[in-house]
């Protein structure tokens, strides 16, 4: 089993917050030391107003980071959990960037959490406070 970035999260986001987050993702992810890739680790990361999605550069790849505005449940829960295991390859930095991009601008709509412990999120943290000046004040959800 490997490391694994987890969240929880309603079923649809404000759609104004939601293209704002993968706005900052975009500008701070395409001008990083870590190379990232598509879906499957090959091609280019997707960063749409509605969806980003995102994996290591093969093949230095695991499971891709995928989260969209709008995502249904058939089983109707009021929260959903997602999670992106990336075996703390290097993309995993990019994928906590992310997380902590998402919880700035949707707040409590999304709880955010690690396999790991705070110090797992010091580097991201200090990445996204140096290119948007925010972000050093993040801390992962705790159960």
């Amino acid at each position: 089993m490997g490391y694994t970035n987890h969240w929880q999260r309603p079923s649809e986001f404000p759609a104004d917050r939601f293209a704002a987050a993968v706005a900052d993702c975009q500008a701070v992810l395409t001008n990083i030391d870590v190379k990232i890739g598509g879906f499957d680790g090959t091609g280019l990361p997707l960063f749409a107003p509605d969806h980003i999605v995102f994996n290591g550069a093969a093949p230095r790849s695991c499971e891709p980071f995928e989260l969209s505005c709008i995502e249904f449940d058939r089983r109707g829960r009021q929260l959903l959990r997602s999670f992106c295991k990336t075996e703390q390859l290097p993309y995993d930095l990019c994928v906590k960037v992310a997380l902590i991009i998402f919880a700035h601008h949707l707040g409590d709509l999304i709880k955010v959490s690690s396999d790991g412990n705070d110090d797992d999120w010091v580097a991201a943290k200090g990445v996204v406070q140096a290119r948007l000046k925010y972000g050093g004040e993040f801390s992962p959800h705790r159960e």
